[in-house]
Parts: C-alpha cells; sequence; structure tokens
C-alpha cells in the first residue's frame, strides 16, 4: 500500500519489526520491506474475508478469534474457539505457501476494534529474496510449529481429560495470569471430545491445583505456570 507519510511507513515497521520475518533487520530496512504490504481494519465481530486470511497476517491493534468451519452449522450460539491470535500475533505463515486446494481450514474473527497488516505470497517470497536469512528464519518458525502441533495431537489423543483441557485454556485465553475465556460446559465437552462427568472433574481439578478460577461461563487463568504444567 502507499503509505501517507514516512512516519506511518515507520510505525507499521515497527508493529512488524519483532516477527520472525524481520528479526535482526534495523527499522530502515524493515521499513522498507514492508513498503507494499496491506493494512486493513475489522470492526468487533467481523469476519476476516478468504482473500485476506490467505495472507501472511500480522494482528498490529486488536486480536484475532480462530474458530473451525463447522460453526457455521451450530444451531446454538456458542462457538468452539480454537484459539486467540493476540496482538503481535500471525497467520498464514503456512498456509500462504500450500498448493493445490488453498480454502481455509478455519474462520479468522475480529474479537474487538483490530487492525491487521498482511503480506501477498508475491511480497514474502521479494522479502526472503532480498534477504537469505529470512528463509532460515521462516523455516525454523515452520519447524516450530510443526513440533507444537504434534505435541498438540498427542494431548488431545493420549491425554487425559484435565491435559487436554488445560491445553485448551492455555491456547484459547492467549495470555497469562488473569487472561479469560467464556464458553459453554455444552461446546468445551463438545471441543475437547470428553463427557460432561469427565469435564466437570477436570475442571474441578484444575481448580483444586490453583491453575485456575471459574465464574459461571467464564474460566480465568489463575497460574499460567501451573496450567501449563497440567498441560503436559
Amino acid at each position: 500500500m502507499k503509505f501517507k507519510s514516512d512516519s506511518e511507513l515507520a510505525t507499521v515497521a515497527a508493529k512488524v519489526g519483532d516477527i520472525f520475518l524481520f528479526n535482526g533487520a534495523d527499522d530502515a530496512k524493515t521499513a522498507l520491506l514492508c513498503d507494499g504490504c496491506e493494512i486493513k481494519k475489522y470492526a468487533p465481530g467481523e469476519h476476516i474475508p478468504e482473500t485476506d486470511a490467505a495472507k501472511l497476517g500480522v494482528v498490529i491493534k486488536g486480536s484475532l478469534i480462530v474458530t473451525p468451519l463447522s460453526n457455521e452449522i451450530r444451531e446454538d450460539a456458542s462457538h468452539a474457539i480454537l484459539r486467540i491470535i493476540p496482538e503481535g500475533g500471525i497467520f498464514g505463515a503456512a498456509s500462504i505457501f500450500s498448493g493445490g486446494d488453498t480454502s481455509p481450514l478455519t474462520h479468522l474473527t475480529a474479537r474487538q476494534s483490530s487492525k491487521v497488516v498482511l503480506f501477498s505470497r508475491g511480497l514474502v517470497v521479494d522479502i526472503v529474496r532480498k534477504n537469505p536469512d529470512a528463509a532460515v528464519r521462516y523455516i525454523e518458525f515452520l519447524s516450530g510449529r510443526v513440533k507444537y502441533l504434534n505435541r498438540k495431537i498427542d494431548v488431545f489423543t493420549a491425554g487425559s481429560a484435565k491435559s487436554r483441557l488445560a491445553f485448551y485454556i492455555s491456547e484459547v485465553a492467549g495470555g497469562g495470569d488473569g487472561a479469560e475465556i467464556k464458553v459453554t460446559l455444552a461446546s468445551l465437552a463438545a471441543a475437547l471430545d470428553i463427557g460432561r462427568a469427565s469435564l466437570y472433574r477436570a475442571l474441578d481439578a484444575l481448580v483444586a491445583d490453583g491453575a485456575i478460577e471459574r465464574f459461571g461461563r467464564t474460566i480465568r487463568v489463575k497460574d499460567a505456570s501451573a496450567l501449563l504444567r497440567s498441560a503436559k
């Protein structure tokens, strides 16, 4: 995009300068590489269009909710939240280079008034060509995601109800101590693929451990470190 001024370009560059693609680049270099990106604003509850979700995105204001496509056919008002992408978070790092069917597997929705910087595949390729070190950092980032997803698969296929719940809360809350999620027990049990009785026992166990607190439909992270230990 064309920025209104050099200061606006520098502001955006500072916001995205910490992501893996630009790690180690000085502000001027980052600003130069960012010239050509897009900035989109989304209102609370607004769905991010498929054309935007297919790009590499950096959230520079607000946060996004990731939900499964299956939410489209849910008859109740509850949604199974997969995770929260906070300010400074990214999306699309893997899908931007995927071949074949590029249809999205999830929905992205603005949790609040949000602003996102978008990089097209062509722009990312250009950045990597200008900075070979960026290609190495990209590979390192994706390798880290593969390792994380393997751990997630282990938890959700062989883990206990307590470990599944702890992992889910840690992922969805998207923060440390004091982070909260609001969810019905029905949708939570469905998301974890466990029965209500198992869910109640897991919730009680995490409360007893001092990892979480419950207030109606709200689950608050009381001790993020304890929650992560329970997720292993």
